[in-house]
């Protein structure tokens, strides 16, 4: 009887525990997090832009049942980040589940909010057959929604949902004048950073000789200046800076026409305008060893295309510690061109982004020629300076001015129509941090680049190249001529003996 109801007493001890564990579960949240990269780990930034919600934010997940393992796996990672997203915003976020397998009604439901199904092969039983699955979700805050229509099996969803909660929580976007006037691209030739800035910012496209108050703009932006640019302008430039004001330029210093075979260099008065500021802009082509290559064709019966290392169009993938720069892994440039600091220390410069150890400069004009072969003095300036930033009192005022150089004016640049490129997307993200560290906003500097990694092979120089090649060739072949040495010597020794008088065996 005492041992039954020892028994009774444990068991109820047990269950009073778990009640009590649980509602610590709800009320406290803990998740250990041992990867390398921190993908389950929730960034400053999601945090932030959840404890800034004010209004209840409605997720309602259109997902199907009975979904292959690897895509179950996602659609459970995603219920686990939305259980920490809810937590983070003190608990300001409702779930919907729906499967619109179901029926008729909730797939109409589903069409209507943008989410359509897609087919997707499952294997069942040594059997492969096409399901029509559902794998979106919409997000509503008040009467203004997201869609995601399709969730797609290893991405980062994180980036993701907390721009699209930060789009539709913002209230009052700050302002961000793009310079025009002077040659830059068009707005819509450059949409992709466009849509990034978006998420923050308002931009709108401004004249320096009409604007009436510049003032009103978080920071401006200057991106590829191909004409003159007036001393009145430059002037109007010189007070927004002395009142604390940002400024983003992406240069094109020197000009590389392909088609025409040759690259020159472009004055428009901001290089000798930014010389004053302490920036030296070089117009000089960057060449780097580590580049991106160009199609060309190989003349013969047959026309080929063949892939061809360009130097002008340097890869870089060194660079300082920075907020800018923070969790960027690569950029690619055409026909860049190198920054020195020629300033006193009131001003604080910080370079961004270098070229390899096998990099050099040359001045323009100058001819291309693809088929050029390169020596070793061509690459005889490692890590130019390729992107700097330069903050500190600017004009008469004591404020702080903010400016953030890169050396190439298209490196962000879509084109329109049919010549109409899609740009990496570290491009994009270095361009956007720049402007968020402009605007004095940490914005998704941190987020951006979360998730992304990619891990390339450290390059080799030509002489390493040459060893280990020479090495795996010569070393098989000295091995065998040593072991047949070494047996012919043996043999030799054996011989010898069996020769000597006496010899018994």
């Amino acid at each position: 009887m005492i041992k039954k109801r020892n028994i009774i007493y444990s068991i109820l001890i047990l269950a009073g525990f778990i009640i009590i564990l649980n509602s610590l579960s709800s009320m406290f949240f803990l998740r250990a997090d041992f990867t390398e990269d921190k993908r389950y780990t929730l960034d400053r930034s999601t945090k932030r832009i959840l404890s800034e919600v004010k209004k209840p934010i409605i997720i309602t997940l259109y997902i199907s049942d009975d979904l292959p393992p690897d895509v179950n796996r996602t659609v459970q990672d995603l219920k686990n980040l939305l259980t920490e997203y809810n937590h983070y915003s003190s608990k300001k976020i409702d779930f919907e589940y729906i499967n619109p397998n179901k029926n008729q009604e909730l797939e109409q439901e589903a069409a209507e909010a943008g989410i359509h199904a897609v087919p997707l092969e499952i294997r069942q039983k040594d059997q492969l057959k096409v399901q029509r699955v559902f794998l979106g979700m919409v997000i509503q805050v008040g009467d203004k929604s997201e869609v995601i229509p399709l969730i797609k099996p290893g991405i980062a969803m994180e980036y993701t949902l907390s721009t699209l909660i930060k789009r539709l929580t913002i209230k009052d976007k700050a302002q961000i004048g793009y310079i025009t006037g002077h040659g830059e691209p068009e707005l819509e030739a450059i949409e992709q950073v466009i849509s990034e800035l978006s998420v923050l910012y308002d931009i709108k496209p401004i004249h320096l000789l009409s604007e009436p108050d510049l003032s009103q703009y978080k920071s401006l932006m200057l991106i590829a200046p191909l004409a003159s640019i007036s001393s009145t302008q430059l002037g109007r430039l010189d007070n927004y800076l002395a009142k604390g004001g940002s400024l983003m330029i992406a240069m094109e210093r020197v000009r590389g026409m392909l088609n025409d075979g040759i690259g020159v260099s472009v004055s428009t008065g901001l290089e000798k305008w930014l010389e004053k500021k302490g920036l030296y802009v070089e117009d000089s082509f960057v060449v780097d060893k580590q580049c991106g290559t160009v199609t060309v064709k190989q003349q013969g019966y047959f026309s080929i295309p063949q892939q061809v290392n360009f130097p002008f169009l340097p890869v870089v993938s060194h660079f300082e510690n920075h907020s800018i720069t923070d969790g960027i892994e690569t950029l690619i440039l055409q026909f860049a061109s190198p920054i020195n600091f020629v300033g006193d220390t009131t001003l604080q410069y910080k370079p961004l982004a270098y070229t390899s150890k096998i990099s050099g400069k040359l001045r323009a004009p100058i001819s291309f020629n693809i088929g050029r072969s390169w020596r070793t003095k061509d690459f005889l300036y490692p890590d130019l300076t390729l992107a700097a930033t330069l903050k500190g009192p600017m004009g008469k005022g004591t404020a702080e001015g903010r400016i953030c150089v890169i050396g190439d004016g298209d490196f962000i640049v879509n084109g329109i129509g049919q010549n109409k490129i899609s740009i990496q997307k570290d491009n994009i993200n270095f361009f956007a941090n720049a402007v968020d560290w402009l605007s004095d906003d940490s914005g998704l500097m941190s987020l951006r680049t979360k998730g992304i990694s990619s891990r390339p092979l450290n390059g080799l120089s030509d002489t390493k190249v040459f060893f280990i090649k020479y090495f795996n060739f010569l070393i098989p072949l000295l091995v065998l001529i040593a072991y047949g040495l070494i047996r012919f010597k043996r043999r030799s020794i054996r011989r010898t003996k069996r020769m000597r008088s006496g010899f018994i065996k």
